[in-house]
């Protein structure tokens, strides 16, 4: 059954390009391999729905390594668990909130030679 054009897209949103689909699809696949990931992600009436969080993270995942020279179907069964639940999208040496930097530096004695009053003594 083909749907009419005017109900492809009920939500409004755009039409995901066939290289995002094929990137989205394998994503799934390797997720598919993990269902006890899926299940600590799932959320919505009993699990309806995967964190798009998840999905990401495995299709970085995948992604990285088509880009390394592995064939798509390889980088979907090299994916492990470990790896979805640990991927980091932003490393953190390289991340910063601000004031981060002032509160790891040592505090400056003050004029009679004390430590500044932190709160933490």
């Amino acid at each position: 059954m083909k749907l009419p054009d005017d109900l492809k897209h009920p939500s409004g949103g755009e039409h995901v390009d066939e290289l995002a689909h094929s990137v989205l699809r394998l994503a799934h696949e390797a997720l598919n391999r993990f269902p006890e990931v899926k299940k600590r992600h799932a959320f919505l009436a009993g699990g309806a729905a995967v964190s798009s969080a998840l999905i990401v993270a495995a299709g970085v995942a995948i992604m990285r390594r088509v880009r390394e020279g592995q064939h798509p179907t390889e980088a979907v069964n090299n994916v492990t668990a470990e790896e979805l639940e640990g991927l980091r999208l932003v490393e953190r040496e390289h991340y910063r909130p601000a004031g981060a930097a002032d509160a790891e530096e040592p505090a400056a004695p003050t004029e009679d030679g004390s430590k500044p009053a932190t709160g933490t003594e």
